[in-house]
């Protein structure tokens, strides 16, 4: 068992500080050591995962019987806090960092795009999904709107300014995988891509948000639900599935409910195969929506609710309509390039739709100016995952430069790679 860590960014200027993570050995390895990280680095102890005993035991069942690789390693996780993985007091089954636990609704969603090249659409052959994660600067009182901490308790960080990217190689179970995560050290994966060349990303369901209104049902303390939150989808897709199909079939039959908002997911396979699944609304249905060999785009509403294009909003960018501008924007940057797209044009295509961009164009309206300043999301990374090599180049996002007009520009790093080895 090893595991080793290298620090990325995070000079005094920088709003990131990237943690590079590998861990070679079995799941229990993993749950340990990265128990142990949450233990030495964020504080954690016991206290934090105090849960009510019935739904503790219903989801322990459950992850034993479903997903056992994540069992062994929440008892890797019990080891390193010095607890019986089968105490009922205490839920394991995450490591949340950097969060305020509350049962207040968030105010603020985040907005991703994201895009899946099939390797008949790309000049290497090869397949890609190209990620902006575009998420709030602000720690979790700000997002919620909570009052400040008091003077007596330090001042947490801003929530997403530790990502992690999180190499594992297990040796009993599961594929290795590369991912990005926040909010959470074991169960927080955002996007990723496993041994198989699977890739996975996440995004909010914004229409969802706004139709659920006062019956969002957020799980921000302890959960009193059953299965698999929405980051834990991600990971356990990376960890059991190599194709297409088998993710297809996963997702169909999974137990979920979402921790924080609901959720929709881009999944594609080497071969070129590509869906995105969404639950509806009242999570009383679910939809499957194939890429048929094309380059797939998803932002924040429900494609099914939109699959002909009529129903979409037109006119000037807003912040109500921005994942619509935001989707039309990269479909009409696909179509401009007739033919095989290369990975910097994927790199462009997706910049089109970033934040600073977003921003800018909100300032191009005699009313704009005010509402871009207003934004608290950036670009927080942009990532892209090459499937043939296993491997992945991301950007992050810095901090905010300012202009000698008054408005400020992001400032980002130089792609770093990071790829699976070939063991």
């Amino acid at each position: 068992m090893a595991m080793t860590e290298r620090v990325h960014l995070g000079g005094p200027r920088d709003f990131v500080k990237v943690h590079h993570v590998m861990v070679r050995g079995t799941n229990f390895d993993i749950g340990r050591q990265l128990g142990e990280l949450a233990r030495d680095r964020y504080g954690r102890s016991p206290d934090h995962f105090a849960a009510d005993p019935l739904f503790a035991r219903a989801r322990r069942l459950y992850f034993q019987r479903n997903y056992p690789i994540h069992w062994l390693r929440v008892q890797g996780v019990a080891s390193a806090f010095g607890l019986d993985p089968e105490d009922d007091r205490f839920d394991l089954t995450g490591l949340p960092y950097h969060m305020e636990l509350s049962s207040e609704p968030p105010t603020h969603s985040p907005g991703c795009s994201v895009v899946y090249y099939p390797p008949s659409c790309t000049t290497t052959g090869q397949g890609y999904l190209s990620r902006n994660y575009d998420f709030s600067t602000g720690t979790m009182a700000d997002l919620l709107h909570l009052s400040p901490p008091v003077a007596a308790r330090p001042p947490l960080p801003p929530l997403m300014s530790e990502p992690y990217v999180m190499e594992w190689y297990p040796e009993d179970g599961g594929y290795a995988s590369l991912s990005i995560h926040g909010f959470d050290a074991l169960s927080g994966t955002l996007d990723g891509i496993n041994r198989a060349g699977l890739v996975v990303a996440i995004m909010a369901d914004d229409e969802a948000l706004a139709a659920l209104g006062p019956l969002f049902e957020p799980h921000f303390g302890r959960q009193q639900a059953v299965g698999l939150h929405e980051l834990q989808v991600m990971r356990w897709l990376l960890d059991t599935c190599g194709t297409v199909e088998e993710a297809r079939a996963a997702l169909l039959g999974v137990k979920q409910y979402y921790r924080l908002v609901p959720c929709h997911y881009i999944v594609a396979d080497r071969a070129g195969h590509s869906f995105v699944y969404e639950n509806s609304t009242g999570r009383n249905v679910q939809h499957v929506l194939d890429g048929r060999g094309r380059p797939q785009v998803v932002t924040n509403f429900q494609l099914y609710r939109h699959a002909t294009g009529d129903s979409m909003p037109t006119g000037s960018l807003t912040l109500e309509n921005n994942a619509f501008w935001r989707y039309a924007a990269l479909a009409d940057q696909i179509a401009e390039r007739a033919g095989r797209v290369a990975p910097n044009d994927m790199k462009a295509i997706n910049a089109c739709v970033n934040v600073q961009r977003l921003r800018e164009t909100l300032r191009e309206d005699p009313g704009g100016p005010s509402i871009a300043a207003s934004v608290s999301s950036r670009t927080l990374w942009h990532s892209l995952y090459d499937q043939h090599r296993s491997a992945v180049e991301v950007s992050f996002y810095l901090g905010d430069e300012a202009g000698a007009d008054g408005t400020s520009s992001e400032r980002r790093s130089e792609y770093l790679t990071f790829a699976l080895d070939a063991r």
